[in-house]
Formats: C-alpha cells, sequence, structure tokens
C-alpha cells in the first residue's frame, strides 16, 4: 500500500493522453475509479485506493489535480446544444424527411429513433441489426410502439445490469409523420442478405419494389455525422450534432412535466 500510495500521488499529477495534453477532471475520475475497482477484484485484501487511510496522500494529490485542472479549463463539461422548436419542425416537414426514397425514409427513422430513445451520439448506431428494436402492440389501448429488444452494453449499461434503461417509440395513428409507420415501412424494404438495420440506399429504385437498400451497411463515420449533415443542407442556424438529438428530447420531456430522474 504504501509503495503505490506513492506511486499514485506522482501519477494523478502527471498523468496524460497520448498527445501530451491533459485529460479533463471527469476523465481522471474515471481513471481513479476504475483503477479502485481492478484492484478490488484482482486483490484479495479490499484494498481501498479511494477510502483508505493508507491512501491520504495519494488522494490529496488527486484533489490538488482536479482543483489544477478546473484552473486550466479543463473541468466543464460539455453541453451540446438542444435543436430549436422551430427549427425541429422544420426538420420534419423538410424533404429530407419524407417517405417517399430510400435515403429519406431512412432519415426520418433514424432521426426518430435518436430522439425517442435518446441515443448517445453514434453510440452502438453502426452495430444495430435488424433485431435491435421490435413493433409491439399495447394491450389495453391497442396502440402499437416501438421499443428497444435487445440488450446491448453502453455507457450506461455496463456488464450484467438488468435495469431497463429504454424508452419506447409509440405510434401516432392519422399522423403522416407517425414514428412507428415509418419504422415499420423502412424495416420492410430492407435488404434481406444483410442483417444490419443501416443498410446503404440504393441509387435507383421503384416505389413497388420490395428492398430498397443494399446487402452493405452504411459506414461509422456516415452515422456520425448524420445531424451535421443534416444541419447543412437545411442551412440550419447551427450545424447541430447527434448529441444535440439527444438533448432535444430530454427538452421535450421536461416540458412535458416529466421530473429529472424520469428524464434519467
Amino acid at each position: 500500500s504504501e509503495k503505490l500510495n506513492r506511486i499514485l500521488t506522482h501519477f494523478y499529477l502527471n498523468v496524460r493522453k497520448v498527445d501530451g495534453n491533459f485529460y479533463k477532471t471527469s476523465s481522471l475520475e474515471n481513471l481513479r475509479f476504475s483503477l479502485n475497482r481492478h484492484l478490488q477484484l484482482t486483490r484479495k485484501d479490499g484494498i481501498d485506493i479511494i477510502k483508505d487511510h493508507d491512501f491520504r496522500s495519494s488522494n490529496m494529490s488527486f484533489r490538488a489535480a482536479m482543483k489544477e485542472l478546473k484552473t486550466n479549463g479543463k473541468g466543464d463539461t460539455k453541453h451540446f446544444p438542444e435543436i430549436k422548436e422551430e427549427e425541429l419542425k422544420q426538420i420534419y416537414s423538410s424533404a429530407l424527411l419524407k417517405l417517399d426514397t430510400p435515403y429519406h425514409l431512412q432519415n426520418k427513422v433514424q432521426f426518430d429513433i435518436r430522439l425517442y430513445f435518446s441515443r448517445r451520439g453514434g453510440e452502438n448506431f453502426s452495430k444495430m441489426t435488424k433485431f435491435t428494436f421490435a413493433v409491439k402492440k399495447d394491450v389495453e389501448t391497442g396502440r402499437e410502439f416501438v421499443y428497444k429488444s435487445m440488450d446491448e452494453l453502453n455507457k450506461n449499461n455496463r456488464e450484467n445490469n438488468k435495469t431497463v434503461t429504454s424508452g419506447i417509440m409509440p405510434a401516432r395513428p392519422g399522423d403522416p409523420s407517425c414514428p412507428v409507420f415509418s419504422f415499420k415501412l423502412y424495416t420492410s424494404k430492407l435488404n434481406d442478405k444483410c442483417e444490419r438495420l443501416w443498410q446503404r440506399p440504393k441509387n435507383s429504385f421503384f416505389e413497388a419494389d420490395t428492398t430498397w437498400y443494399c446487402a452493405s451497411p452504411i459506414g461509422e463515420k456516415t452515422l456520425s455525422s448524420f445531424m451535421g449533415n443534416l444541419s447543412f443542407q437545411l442551412n440550419l442556424s447551427r450545424r447541430y450534432t447527434n448529441h444535440s438529438i439527444r438533448a432535444t428530447g430530454a427538452t421535450l420531456l421536461s416540458r412535458a412535466n416529466f421530473n429529472n430522474a424520469q428524464i434519467m
């Protein structure tokens, strides 16, 4: 413990990223937590580098490093701007989210899923399959909804965490922008030879074709730049990111009188 304490005292003050830059406070905090968890899993003596008195000096070093990082502007949490209400309406009413072409239909479904399920940036998007989401009908109301049917590893859902963290995407009967109708249409047009949910749209097609998409998935870079490209094409007030769609979902829930715990 004494030797480890000395190493950690030096580590907290001097750890850098590969490019030589400092980590943010949140990253340094995660590093310490991960080290502690690893030690507790691999050692039998129940060592705790965060709480044990033997690590008092290294924890003082940690607090000093955190203070220094904040002083140097490394403590700010990056908040992504929500999409303005009028621009959200502009997005949904634009031709780029219509259901008339493979490209536009895919835009609509991808935007819906990012918004309703509060997806974090590009997290797991390239790994999604046709089985990641499914449609069910509510027994009491008879109303259809899309739900996440497969468990996945993400930032908030680690290892054997059985907590249900997903919301649902309910149908809006009679609404031409109904997200369930769009989802069902999209999945019905996917290529049978590819299991990925996000497939490359065909360059030429007929509306009556059973398949609108190629037997190859969309690249990760294309998925990660989705909202940025949409912002540019629609000439929005700023170049929004995929994270902005997530932030917008949280704002909409807040306006609908959900409390913070429910939104989280």
